[in-house]
Parts: structure tokens; C-alpha cells; sequence
């Protein structure tokens, strides 16, 4: 989406989300990006720089599930700006979804 991305660029940046529940990975092409816009009824976009929460379980098989809750932190973006946060509302933005997805996950325990 940069100048400069590669995948060696790639691999340099993944550590710093050193968690099992996050994947990475690199997509010169850009496919996965298409398709999750595509999943948010953005199509002909390329999705990136973007926050996706699943419920726990979903799988992409042929589309990407529905997301719970998603946003993004460009401006002039490829989205609407109804799910743009950045700074202090993104922190906020991203603790909120992290509590809806801890509430599912224990209305589906109970």
C-alpha cells in the first residue's frame, strides 16, 4: 500500500504484535485486502490499515466471516468515516470492541 512495503519489510514490523491471536502475513497483490473490503460492502476498494474483530470460532472459508465491529485510521480512506478513529478514540474505539467480543464470547458460555 506503500512505497517501500515488501516482504522483508513485512517480517521487520510482524514482531511487533507478538500475539498468537494475530496473523500476519504479506500480499503483494493485495487480495486479501479487496476481499475484506468486498466483505464490508466496499467493493472495488482495498481494505488496509484496519481493525477486525471476530467472534471466536468464525472461519474464512470462501469470504471472510462478518466482523463484529471493525475501524480504520486513514483519512482519506477507502471507508466511510463513520468507522475512522485515531489517537485516544482509537484506544477507545479498539477497548470497546474487546469488551462487545468478551460479552458474546460469555453469552455463549452461559
Amino acid at each position: 500500500m506503500l512505497p517501500g512495503d515488501s516482504e522483508a519489510t513485512a517480517k521487520e514490523k510482524a514482531v511487533i504484535f507478538n500475539d498468537s491471536r494475530v496473523r500476519q502475513f504479506y500480499d503483494p497483490d493485495q487480495r486479501s485486502g479487496r476481499t475484506i473490503a468486498e466483505s464490508l460492502d466496499y467493493n472495488g476498494k482495498v481494505a488496509w490499515d484496519i481493525y477486525l474483530f471476530y467472534q471466536s470460532g468464525g472461519e474464512w472459508i470462501e469470504a471472510p466471516p462478518a466482523p463484529v465491529c471493525w475501524m480504520h485510521q486513514i483519512n482519506k480512506s477507502w471507508a466511510s468515516r463513520s468507522h475512522y478513529h485515531t489517537g485516544d478514540d482509537l484506544l477507545k474505539e479498539l477497548y470497546t470492541a474487546v469488551k462487545k467480543l468478551r460479552l458474546i464470547k460469555r453469552s455463549h458460555h452461559v
